[in-house]
């Protein structure tokens, strides 16, 4: 782990946090951010020193954004397809113990991959809103994902809060 981007985190910083569970969990997003804007480096070289736990939680607050606010379809016309379906997201959000979140994912993946093409096709304001009646499969996923997204959220929360070494250096 010599080449890794750890930013410190104080006691007292995850004691203000810990009662909100995006608080929380902002606390390492917003260092993330952060340290990748502030580099001099290519974002991307930048990506390339994180651990793959901080990899993890910066894929789920994608999901979770996206989903939330457009599903499925928006997070792939935003360009995030392969960002979540072509790595090993739900395999590894699984073994954080989200369970849930990783078999939601890979009901989606299997749509995505079957449409791949046409999902990611540029579009139009008016041609991506029919997405939505072109692409049905993916409402009840998304249903499914609001269902379970608190639990499954707490269970994200705890495991960085275990394993906070893998996220930041507690100073």
């Amino acid at each position: 782990m010599s080449n890794t981007i750890l930013p410190p985190i104080t006691q007292n910083e995850i004691d203000q946090a810990k009662g909100d569970t995006w608080d929380y969990l902002f606390l390492f997003l917003d260092k993330y951010d952060e340290i990748i804007s502030s580099s001099p480096k290519d974002e991307d070289e930048v990506l390339d020193e994180f651990t793959d736990e901080q990899h993890i939680l910066m894929e789920f607050n994608v999901l979770y954004g996206q989903v939330t606010n457009g599903g499925f379809i928006q997070l792939i016309q935003n360009g995030y397809g392969p960002y979540l379906f072509d790595n090993p997201f739900a395999e590894d959000i699984r073994a954080w113990g989200a369970s849930t979140i990783a078999e939601i994912v890979d009901q989606a993946k299997v749509i995505y991959d079957t449409h791949r093409d046409d999902l990611e096709k540029e579009r139009s304001l008016e041609e991506f809103s029919k997405m939505y009646k072109a692409y049905p499969d993916f409402e009840p996923l998304e249903d499914k994902f609001y269902q379970i997204m608190d639990e499954e959220l707490e269970i994200i929360k705890n495991f960085v809060a275990n394993n906070i070494h893998l996220f930041a250096i507690l100073s």
